[in-house]
């Protein structure tokens, strides 16, 4: 497995691949979270989601660790306004919640953000 990864790391464009991969995974567990709290507190639909959010955080972490090996962390870390972008996504497109045009601004802010940050790297 090991050799495997190294073998898929070589190219640095695998890795940011990888890295943006990573962030949506995470970006899920939010939504999944969601769904949990839309049922009562401990009940069986409560604990199936919850359950699939932390084994989703577990994939996460997993896949997160292998990009902080492959990237320094601050070129890590710029990435993860992505984030909150996604989740945003996920809540207008699943959850129908309404957005606002602060909201919208504060996405453009943040992708801004991004941009300044990775250009020249």
């Amino acid at each position: 497995m090991n050799q495997f990864l190294n073998k898929l790391f070589e190219k640095k464009r695998n890795v940011y691949i990888f890295a943006v991969l990573a962030i949506v995974v995470e970006s899920f567990s939010s939504a999944i979270l969601k769904m949990a709290g839309q049922y009562p507190l401990f009940s069986f639909a409560y604990i199936l989601w919850f359950a699939l959010a932390v084994a989703v955080m577990g994939i996460y972490a997993v896949a997160w660790q292998l990009v902080l090996e492959h990237l320094p962390l601050t070129t890590a870390y710029m990435r993860k306004g992505l984030t909150y972008v996604l989740i945003f996504v996920w809540a207008v497109l699943l959850f129908h919640e309404s957005i606002s045009v602060k909201q919208v601004i504060g996405i453009i802010v943040i992708i801004l953000g991004m941009a300044v940050s990775i250009r020249g790297e």
